[in-house]
């Protein structure tokens, strides 16, 4: 009976001691969780800035191009590639959601970031991006589940194994005695009293026993769990770096690599740990010639003791192809025995590659300055010439007595050249300055890979500015000597009136699409006209883009109206709109040049005035305009069937 008593105390002690460690060990679990589950929403967050980041980088050219249905298209693939994305969204400056994509949350939460679109200063977009937390959650229930497990298990492993060693080492013996006793009590009747002093005694040792065994496996249990942690952390250290890192023993053969090194290699793990570093293709020279084991560097780190860094090397993959590398070869040292070897290593391919582009880049980069600086010297000379050609066409302009004052041609021609001119000049030394400093980096060897990727970013915002300029120029110089009227222009030929005014309609699409005005031309099929095309196709365009710059406010829509008809031997030509139309002093100056309602959007003022020069000179007819406010405008154009000098219409 004292046995059993004795028996349930000990059954009492294990489990209380189970329990005590069980709640230890679901505390830690918990305080894992936790942690696990912060680095997960933590590096999620950092990869949907980095995928923002990225996302805003691509966006950039479509955005100045305002190509926003490859934006579009780039939303909607980017959402359905990423499930964990629940919603995606572009948002305009105005906080309008330009494009938007969205998923299914399912009951889970989900985590807001943001990214700018920006260029030279001026937020362009905002980006938008809702993940969720689905694929986090399930993995830290799949982690709390393990821990759990892992837990009780543990828990109930080290209850047995006490309880058995307690039976082995304290019951079994204490029953024993206790036998012994009961057997010869009758005989040692006077030997009671010292009997239970020797078992007080030996109780007395086995619980100081039984205390040290719980230390010593509480002990045993939190070294294990810190060599499993700092076990875990060189691992994920190893994986994480992006240069390859492989280790040596004393004789050569490999312990361990990472992942960059196998990646890097083209090796499996298998293939290479534990076989000796000469057993593949390893370092080699750069005609793909293997080292030696007396002569390679790698080898000589633990064979001499001492590091080795090599300059530019060569190391060879499994496939045989030979790549150049920076790499370090360490000893592992043990108070002042080596143990073995680490070598870290870059395939610095890229890095070659950039330096040989950039060999080039320079050697061709002065003479690209010097072809650029004698197409601009070409591009001022004529614009001189054509500042000549302007000048006559100012005398003829005043000599006809239809046109405004010559000093008003003069500022209008001064500040509408000047200033593309002067912007593109300004574009071109700013990117010679900026191409000395870049020759000047290169020559002293301090040129960095970003410099270089912001001469480059340099040259194409130059570039385009440049040509942007030059091209407005040359269209305002193209526009200026339409003010002459040049009579020897394009030749006469017979053509039908509406099929021609319909191709000329279909090359403004790209113009007219976008607005939601709607265009009707009204002409008798058969009519046909022996004149100039060219003259009717100016006459049009000028007409629209003149309606879309001045008739409408933004967002409005309207209907563009072009009829042509014979009126005895006159061709009778009708072009109105239903604009806000014009006030009666904006009516009276609507022919003049360089007059114009809107400046401030690009307009030139010069658009009426040569319609009216190719209808009163090239046509010999007459043009007339009526417009009131809020009543729309429209212009009149009567001209001869048949045009001195020439054919006729039919």
């Amino acid at each position: 009976m004292q046995s059993g008593s004795q028996q349930g105390r000990y059954n009492k002690a294990v489990m209380a001691f189970m329990a005590v460690l069980f709640f230890f060990m679901v505390v830690g679990d918990i305080i894992i969780a936790r942690h696990q589950r912060n680095f997960l929403f933590s590096r999620a967050e950092s990869q949907a800035h980095r995928d923002l980041q990225l996302m805003a980088a691509n966006f950039l050219e479509p955005i100045l191009k305002y190509d926003y249905d490859w934006i579009n298209r780039f939303v909607l693939r980017w959402g359905e590639d990423h499930p964990e994305v629940a919603r995606l969204a572009v948002i305009g400056p105005d906080g309008r959601d330009l494009i938007t994509f969205n998923r299914d949350r399912e009951g889970t939460r989900a985590f807001l970031v943001e990214e700018k679109v920006q260029f030279q200063g001026k937020e362009l977009l905002t980006l938008q991006m809702e993940f969720s937390s689905g694929e986090v959650d399930g993995l830290l229930r799949k982690l709390h589940w393990q821990l759990g497990v892992a837990s009780f298990l543990l828990t109930a492993i080290a209850g047995i194994v006490l309880w058995l060693t307690l039976r082995r080492i304290a019951i079994a013996p204490l029953e024993k005695e206790i036998g012994l006793r009961l057997e010869t009590e009758q005989k040692l009747a006077s030997a009671h009293h010292q009997l239970e002093e020797r078992v007080s005694a030996r109780t007395s040792d086995l619980e100081a026993a039984n205390l040290l065994l719980q230390k010593e496996v509480v002990e045993r249990h939190a070294a294990e769990d810190q060599f499993a942690r700092l076990h875990r952390e060189y691992e994920l250290i190893l994986n994480s770096a992006g240069e390859g890192i492989y280790g040596l023993d004393t004789e050569g053969c490999i312990t361990f690599v990472n992942s960059a090194g196998l990646q890097i290699l083209g090796y499996d793990e298998a293939e290479l740990v534990g076989k000796h570093i000469h057993d593949f293709h390893h370092h080699v020279r750069w005609d793909g010639e293997m080292y030696g084991r007396e002569s390679c560097p790698v080898c000589a780190a633990y064979a001499e003791g001492r590091k080795h860094q090599g300059g530019q090397s060569y190391f060879g993959r499994k496939d045989g192809d030979v790549f150049p590398v920076d790499f370090v070869c360490t000893p592992l040292m043990e108070g002042e025995k080596v143990i073995g070897t680490v070598v870290v290593f870059e395939d610095i391919t890229v890095r070659k590659q950039a330096e040989h582009d950039l060999l080039a880049l320079t050697d061709t980069l002065e003479r690209r300055v010097m072809e650029r600086t004698a197409r601009l010297d070409a591009a001022n000379l004529e614009l001189r010439e054509t500042l000549g050609q302007l000048e006559q066409t100012q005398a003829q302009l005043v000599q006809s007595g239809k046109m405004a004052a010559l000093g008003d041609l003069v500022a209008g021609v001064a500040h509408e050249i000047n200033t593309p001119v002067g912007v593109g000049v300004t574009a071109a030394s700013h990117l010679e300055n900026k191409t000395r400093e870049i020759v000047a980096l290169y020559e002293e060897g301090r040129m960095k890979r970003g410099d270089l990727a912001g001469y480059f970013a340099l040259c194409q915002d130059a570039a385009s500015l440049i040509f942007s300029n030059l091209h407005r120029a040359a269209e305002l110089i193209r526009s200026f000597k339409q003010v002459a009227v040049d009579q020897s222009g394009e030749g006469r030929r017979t053509f039908r009136v509406k099929a021609y005014l319909a191709e000329v309609c279909l090359s403004l699409r790209p113009v007219l699409k976008n607005t939601g005005h709607s265009l009707e031309i009204s002409c008798p099929e058969e009519l046909e006209l022996n004149s100039y095309p060219g003259v009717f196709s100016q006459i049009v365009t000028n007409f629209i883009t003149n309606s879309l710059a001045h008739a409408y406010d933004e967002n409005a829509v309207g209907s563009l109206l072009v009829d042509v008809s014979l009126k005895g031997g006159n061709v009778l030509f009708r072009y109105s709109d239903d604009g806000k139309g014009m006030t009666e002093e904006q009516l009276n100056h609507a022919f003049d040049p360089f007059f114009t309602t809107n400046r401030e959007k690009g307009g030139s003022g010069l658009g009426l005035h040569i319609v009216y020069n190719l209808v009163t000179q090239k046509l010999m007819g007459s043009i007339t305009c009526e417009s009131k406010p809020g009543k729309g405008t429209s212009f009149v154009l009567l001209f001869p069937a048949v045009i001195p000098g020439g054919g006729s219409h039919g």
